[in-house]
């Protein structure tokens, strides 16, 4: 199961605003079992969101983009998906009827620019913002699942916590992810990399990343990280603990050497 990132918005790349959900993103999809094989930022311009979600579309089984769901000119997601996936641009009468809802708890009047919150895909579904107003986008393409989520972070986790992830649990079958770790003392990248190069020859199938911490007493300090998708937990951990397990003879057979 293959995942793309979109985070959508001129002020991620201007660097005004750091970008917190795609890595937020990218851990609860991990942890469903799902892989994320694109992380990608672009701007507030329609015929680059129209281009790169068609892109997507053809690679990707599940994709989640975040931004451009405002009341303001420059949000624009939901009329560039509408366009990527050949659909109308319509306002979704239950869509409105949450804006209108949340309006009223804010005290605040519908106009034509909040109503802009309400339209979407003419198939997609909205998907309720408990936190702020405009709702999320839900919509199958082609047996691809598609969110569009706002930019805010309080509200994107609250989207996908209560919509998004439970769409994903029902439709697709659970997929584990296990990572473990060993810290090493002593040994640079450069001394570890012939090791894990047979590692990972051997298991191509398990993820195997260095991580320097720097240098304590003198000595580099490196985790490793042994990373894995699999249908059962147990199976998944005998791997990785066998993985660590070998990585440790490999690293006691080099001092001797």
């Amino acid at each position: 199961m293959k995942s793309w990132i979109i985070v959508i918005g001129n002020e991620i790349l201007i660097g005004r605003v750091l970008d917190t959900n795609s890595n937020w993103i990218a851990k609860k999809l991990t942890e469903l079992g799902i892989k994320v094989e694109r992380i990608l930022v672009i701007p507030d311009e329609e015929e680059t969101i129209v281009d790169v979600l068609k892109e997507a579309c053809r690679h990707a089984d599940i994709i989640i983009s975040t931004g451009g769901l405002g009341p303001t000119y420059d949000d624009i997601t939901s009329e560039a998906l509408a366009k990527a996936l050949n659909q109308k641009w319509v306002v979704n009468k239950e869509a409105l009827n949450m804006v209108k809802q949340r309006l009223k708890r804010l005290n605040l009047e519908l106009n034509e620019y909040r109503i802009k919150m309400a339209k979407m895909p003419e198939k997609a579904k909205p998907l309720e913002n408990k936190v702020g107003v405009a709702p999320g986008i839900y919509v199958e393409y082609n047996n691809i699942k598609i969110f569009a989520l706002p930019g805010v972070p309080s509200e994107m986790k609250h989207i996908y916590l209560n919509h998004v992830e439970k769409i994903l649990k029902r439709i697709f079958k659970r997929k584990y992810y296990r990572e473990d770790k060993i810290r090493v003392k002593g040994y640079t990248e450069s001394t570890l990399a012939p090791i894990l190069n047979k590692i990972v020859t051997k298991y191509p199938d398990v993820y195997v990343k260095s991580h320097p911490l720097g240098v304590v007493d003198g000595k580099p300090v490196i985790d490793i990280v042994v990373a894995s998708y699999g249908n059962d937990e147990g199976t998944l951990k005998n791997k990785n603990i066998t993985i660590i397990n070998e990585i440790r003879k490999r690293l006691d057979e080099s001092k001797k050497t």
